[in-house]
């Protein structure tokens, strides 16, 4: 696995939203949901761009509503 590219991923998503406005167990949530869907979704070996970062971010953020 690509430090490198997973700490893009993580920083990509930060920057889709106003990242030091959550509290630190929000921000602790974000950082560890973004490590996991990175992992889960075979993501180094894909680019990673805004776009990848910005699709999978209602799962990332936990300020965002999963509905069904």
């Amino acid at each position: 696995m690509s430090t490198k590219k997973l700490n893009k991923f993580v920083d990509l998503s930060k920057k889709l939203v106003n990242f030091k406005d959550y509290s630190i167990e929000e921000q602790e949530e974000f950082v560890s949901n973004a490590i996991a869907i990175y992992r889960n979704n075979n993501l180094g070996s894909s680019a990673i761009t805004t776009q990848v970062a910005r699709f999978f971010l209602f799962l990332v953020d936990p300020r965002m509503e999963v509905t069904a």
